[in-house]
């Protein structure tokens, strides 16, 4: 049985005129297990029945929704959804801002039940509609959301898995590095056989000697494979996968995904391809520099479509 400790802070309401209505901002805390979570939460004013979208973020000890998120959330969650109604939460991982716990010694399922810890806290807010929460996540935050669909999904409407990977952490690992190979002019072939090893000797290497965080964190998640899960998944689910995506190829994911489900994909999946997208969804080439990257836009195609499943599903 979980028990919550919710503590409010810096209650502001904010005039946002570009959303068409005034929004509520408020800082929050609830408990997960052990560990004291903090987050924020957005809500139209003077709302009822408020259906939310809870966020998850990616891999890495400054993915945050105030860090490296920033501006990901402002025009593809805030931009797209606030004037729609809905509500957002997001809040920041074990060991990441004044979150506690460790995010290096956190696996998929740690992060699964955070998540179902807040949906349980969004459970106890008056203008919040219960049957209409959804969990999204981008990239790491992709498979947690997967897990949330198997292990919670009678506890939310639906689930997004943005830009993350549908196969195991292997294979992910193999993923990023036989994309560095290419970028650096190898052979599609020579790129393959490189990564591959590369990736084993990796995981096998921080099985032994986890010294940095990095290493750590690969250890804890490094046999992870979202096949079972994605299996009992019965809600709507929508899997965004990008063209130019250098950590998750959409040809490996739909290959994947075929030999997961034998018989036909899902009907309650959507899988959407988004052409010239990298794994940020901007439209930049995968061996694009940092900073052509920064400076592209997001996909429109992207946001329409993502708006469009969101607002049929949740």
């Amino acid at each position: 049985m979980r028990f919550f400790s919710v503590v409010l802070t810096l209650f502001v309401l904010i005039p946002l005129s570009t959303f068409g209505q005034d929004l509520l901002r408020t800082n929050i805390t609830f408990e997960s297990g052990r560990f004291t979570l903090h987050g924020e939460l957005l809500l139209p004013q003077n709302a009822d029945s408020v259906p939310m979208i809870i966020f998850l973020v990616g891999s890495g000890e400054n993915s945050s929704h105030r860090t490296i998120y920033k501006d990901f959330v402002e025009k593809n969650l805030e931009a797209l959804f606030i004037e729609e109604g809905y509500g957002i939460l997001y809040f920041d991982k074990r060991g990441v801002g004044d979150s506690e716990g460790r995010w290096q010694r956190s696996n998929i399922y740690d992060r699964a039940d955070d998540a179902k810890a807040a949906i349980d806290y969004l459970k106890t807010i008056n203008s919040v509609d219960p049957s209409r929460i959804g969990v999204f996540g981008h990239s790491q935050g992709g498979w947690v959301a997967q897990v949330v669909g198997s292990l919670y999904r009678n506890d939310v409407k639906a689930i997004a898995s943005i830009a993350g990977p549908v196969y195991d952490a292997e294979l992910h690992l193999t993923n990023i590095y036989n994309s560095e190979f290419l970028c650096e002019g190898e052979t599609k072939e020579k790129a393959f056989e490189k990564a591959s090893k590369k990736a084993q000797s990796d995981i096998n290497w921080v099985s032994v000697f986890p010294l940095k965080k990095a290493w750590r964190q690969l250890k804890e998640i490094s046999d992870f494979d979202p096949a079972n899960d994605l299996r009992r998944i019965t809600d709507p689910a929508l899997f965004v996968f990008a063209s130019n995506d250098h950590m998750v190829y959409p040809g490996w994911a739909l290959t994947t995904l075929n030999e997961t489900f034998p018989d036909g994909v899902p009907d309650n999946f959507t899988l959407s391809v988004i052409p010239g997208a990298n794994h940020d969804l901007k439209n930049a080439g995968m061996c694009a520099s940092k900073e052509e990257a920064e400076e592209a836009m997001y996909s429109e195609y992207f946001q329409t479509t993502f708006k469009s499943w969101v607002l049929n599903n949740l």
